[in-house]
């Protein structure tokens, strides 16, 4: 388990629980503004960004069968989620997403400085890929000190380990 400081909790998804699934497929709804922008039906796009939403979990239960899903809480309101990979060498951040509403508060930095503070204690690095167009997120992994790894035309790949 990772600790944050309050207001904020880290709670795993229940899988079973419609309340946490509904948040899931609601949080993920809300970050795809990218799909909303298309000019089509929006009925079309809903179709899309649900088809997509199953992609990406089919995609990341395929590539990190051990990742665990937690939901971000702030004072016991979801307000996002978090799949880490517990890897040997490094916590592999497969997905962070918090509602837009929630963005630019603070709460990506705490959540992300309570993994390097579990990795330290572990003598593990946290790792991570960021799209090459998410500047805000882009800002908030350098200044919490994730060095480039390597990178495309579409993402980077960090790394951050213990001073």
């Amino acid at each position: 388990m990772y600790f944050l400081p309050s207001p904020f909790h880290l709670r795993e998804v229940d899988r079973a629980s419609d309340d946490d699934r509904a948040f899931v497929r609601a949080l993920y709804h809300a970050s795809r503004d990218d799909l909303r922008q298309l000019q089509a039906d929006p009925a079309i796009i809903e179709q899309l960004i649900t088809m997509q939403q199953n992609v990406q979990e089919h995609g990341c239960q395929q590539a990190y069968p051990q990742a665990r899903q937690w939901l971000i809480e702030r004072h016991g309101a979801p307000i996002g989620r978090l799949i880490v990979d517990p890897g040997e060498q490094a916590l592999r951040v497969v997905d962070i997403t918090l509602l837009p509403q929630a963005q630019g508060q603070g709460a990506g930095a705490v959540v992300l400085a309570g993994l390097q503070a579990h990795a330290a204690a572990q003598g593990c690095a946290v790792s991570l890929a960021v799209n090459q167009h998410n500047a805000p997120a882009r800002r908030l992994y350098a200044r919490l000190g994730f060095a480039l790894d390597s990178e495309d035309e579409v993402q980077q790949e960090l790394r951050w380990s213990a001073p």
